[in-house]
């Protein structure tokens, strides 16, 4: 085996290794989602402070213990847990590959790694260039979340992380102020024993008091109120046009690729003996 397959080898395996250790965190960060707010509480805190100062500025005292972003984020949770385990046992394949030259193996994992690099390929190209057919696998599932939501006085879990994310988004609803219309527990016609008839949530105000009417029929307007703000497109903004986002995914694709790439070599130059480096 000529200088280059050897080279090949070492490459493959170490970027496998690499891999590996990445599936392992995904895999933990998924669980930990899962688990609940118990095990990643710090990460709440930002979001909770923020919503008690506005709840506090309008003269509101909720009990926000139930905080939790679980909820929301579950998808994600899954899919991190599911592409870890699909992303540790093509890399254990790649390194069984490399390290003994196994050539069936080596086939097996050039055929699975390849297929999954041209999805990821057409599925990053579909969400940067055409985002319609990802946004409509992704807002139903968070409209579902607002079943539950009941107000700025909700103490109930999802209640509280829609209320938390509005607020600290300055957004409402998953598109807009619609989002809440026909949900079994809003609007309230209430609060703190005042009445009150609401066209949008109070969090969605842009400026937190004690005067609602920047919430209510007929007052609410866009000067007022981030009604026609959706939530979804501020949070894919963020995150799918993050630079350290980006930069993640070409990284992943440019690493696949090279594996792809250095195990063809192996193939095509290897002899039918098994080898250990």
């Amino acid at each position: 085996m000529g200088l280059i397959s050897i080279v090949g080898k070492i490459v493959l395996v170490v970027l496998n290794i690499l891999i590996l250790l990445l599936s392992l965190t995904m895999i933990a960060i998924g669980v930990i989602i899962i688990a609940g707010k118990d095990v990643y509480s710090s990460l709440l805190d930002k979001f909770e402070d923020n919503l008690q100062q506005s709840l506090a500025s309008q003269g509101l005292d909720v009990d926000t213990s139930n905080l939790s972003l679980t909820d929301l984020i579950l998808p994600v949770a899954y899919a991190l847990i599911v592409l870890g385990i699909v992303m540790g046992a093509l890399a254990l394949l790649g390194c069984i590959g490399g390290c003994y030259t196994l050539k069936i193996i080596l086939i097996v994992y050039v055929i699975a790694t390849g297929a999954i690099f041209l999805v990821q390929v057409i599925i990053v190209a579909i969400i940067y260039a055409d985002k319609s057919a990802f946004d409509n696998a992704v807002k139903p599932y968070l409209r579902d979340t607002l079943d539950d939501f009941s107000g700025i006085e909700g103490t109930e879990a999802k209640t509280l992380a829609w209320n938390a994310l509005m607020n600290y988004e300055g957004c409402c609803g998953v598109d807009g102020y619609q989002d809440f219309s026909g949900l079994t527990n809003w609007p309230p016609t209430t609060i703190k024993g005042s009445s009150v008839n609401l066209k949008t949530p109070v969090i969605c105000c842009r400026s937190k008091s004690t005067d609602f009417s920047c919430a209510e029929v007929g007052t609410a307007t866009t000067a007022n109120n981030y009604m026609e703000v959706g939530c979804y497109d501020k949070l894919y903004d963020l995150v799918m046009d993050h630079a350290l986002v980006v930069t993640v995914i070409i990284l992943i694709l440019a690493f696949q690729f090279v594996m792809i790439f250095f195990a063809i070599w192996i193939l095509c130059t290897m002899d039918n003996k098994i080898d250990i480096i």
